[in-house]
């Protein structure tokens, strides 16, 4: 399997590693501040996305994980983004999500989040993962909760606040 070929399918949705033609999409959903005033990074240009996809791709060559273009099987719509990230800084792997306005609300964020836990957990076999997110973002806290993670720890990361939300490979359901 290479990187591009590589899906995580669910029942609406297809998960896949970014692609260099994938910058547009990565503008267009870090332009929005609504989108972004829960994650410290703010709108980027088509550099800084196509140097992000690169990294993102670096990623998934090295440790098979990444935050992976969320595509709605039937439209072929990219939704957003979702999946694992490795935190050097903390050796931790970590849960991300951000998608578009009109996705939100429909459960694809819970969707895709699930399947990314079920493949970290069941495919790479990791002990534990975990969620950092600003305590303002009561969605995300909510996903994290109806995923089954708990809330372990608060952290300051330049500056900003972050609960930590955590799941155990023997608590995956």
């Amino acid at each position: 399997m290479t990187i591009d070929n590589f899906k995580i399918l669910t029942a609406r949705l297809e998960l896949r590693p970014h692609r260099p033609d994938d910058v547009d999409f990565m503008v267009e959903l870090n332009s929005d501040p609504e989108i972004t005033r829960y994650v410290p990074d703010g709108p980027i240009d088509a550099a800084q996305a196509s140097n992000l996809i690169a990294s993102i791709r670096s990623q998934f060559l090295d440790r098979r994980i990444g935050r992976f273009v969320v595509i709605e099987k039937h439209s072929r719509k990219k939704l957003g983004w979702c999946g694992l990230k490795w935190l050097e800084d903390i050796q931790q792997i970590d849960l991300g999500y951000r998608f578009m306005k009109s996705s939100w609300g429909k459960g694809y964020a819970s969707e895709a989040a699930q399947a990314c836990l079920d493949y970290g957990f069941n495919t790479l076999k990791f002990k534990k993962i975990i969620a950092q997110i600003m305590p303002a973002n009561t969605a995300s806290i909510a996903l994290a909760q109806r995923l089954g993670m708990k809330e372990v720890n608060r952290v300051t990361e330049d500056g900003q606040e972050f609960l930590v939300f955590e799941m155990q490979a023997t608590d995956f359901r």
